[in-house]
């Protein structure tokens, strides 16, 4: 397996587009015409975005493929519309429209955390859309077979309106050690351009006005009934010291997808694209081209 010597890119011009009347913010970088596009989606963090947590991996993927970086509703330069019933499902229907808009009939979806949960419903109710699935850290269930996860722990609950609502709101001091203790597992792989771009996504009026509108963020929605429905070849990938669960729950994706296959990092934690972008690109972009041989 050749490694893909990762590159940081500048980011390419905004670009937006409507789905039922929510304004979508993405970027394009452009690959091979005759391709299968990848999309890539983000994860739940404060001031993710799909550029910001898939920088490192912008160059290695556009050699190969026609590459889209998505902001989710509610997150980036896109709308921050109240979410209208179950979470997940919601967002899915938006990235479906994001596609049918662009005229992408299929593409493979890499997705950091939320945006692997985002692509489970698409991936099971459109199998047809979807050609091969990445994961990173997503947690589509609601608990682990050994403990219940972080996330819906008290200490998990908080993480996103302490961030934006204590100690005087976002900061760069805060989301460096926010990314220091949650995301990675070596504090000297936290880079002074991730920060940058963390902090200045999450210092957005129009976040902390949605954490304070009720419902703003829909249903809970345990996808665990869905994941024998995805048909699409999938990469899990997770970090062997993610704060967010231990190596119970991708074990447990595993054991009930249809065509998975688990990539565990020794020496990463949560966000491993931006943690570990070397081995990340090499083993995910080996992957998607197992589809074409």
């Amino acid at each position: 397996m050749t490694t893909d010597v990762h590159r940081d890119l500048q980011p390419p011009e905004s670009r937006f587009v409507t789905v039922d009347g929510v304004r979508m913010h993405y970027h394009k970088v452009s690959g091979p015409v005759d391709a299968t596009p990848v999309i890539f989606t983000h994860g739940g963090g404060p001031g993710c975005t799909s550029w910001n947590n898939f920088r490192l991996s912008a160059a290695a993927f556009a050699a190969h493929h026609p590459c889209y970086f998505v902001d989710l509703p509610q997150y980036g330069g896109s709308d921050m519309a109240c979410v209208e019933g179950p979470f997940f499902s919601w967002h899915a229907a938006k990235l479906l429209g994001f596609m049918d808009a662009l005229g992408i009939g299929q593409a493979h979806l890499v997705n950091q955390s939320l945006g692997g949960c985002v692509a489970i419903p698409l991936a099971a109710r459109h199998p047809e859309r979807v050609a091969r699935l990445v994961m990173i850290g997503s947690q589509p269930v609601s608990r682990g077979v050994l403990s219940p996860l972080m996330l819906t722990s008290k200490h998990g609950r908080g993480i996103i309106s302490d961030y934006y609502l204590e100690e005087g709101g976002p900061s760069l001091p805060r989301m460096r050690r926010l990314i220091e203790r949650l995301e990675f597992l070596r504090d000297d792989r936290v880079d002074d351009d991730n920060v940058r771009l963390r902090f200045a996504a999450s210092d957005n009026p129009g976040f902390i006005a949605l954490l304070k509108t009720a419902g703003a963020f829909g249903e809970r929605e345990d996808l665990e009934p869905m994941l024998a429905r995805v048909q699409s070849p999938t990469l899990i990938c997770w970090g062997l010291h993610d704060w967010f669960g231990g190596i119970d729950v991708p074990m447990y994706l595993l054991n009930r997808m249809r065509d998975a296959r688990l990539h565990v990092f020794g020496k990463g934690a949560h966000h491993l694209q931006s943690e570990c972008p070397g081995e990340f690109n090499a083993v995910a972009r080996a992957f998607l081209q197992e589809g074409t041989q």
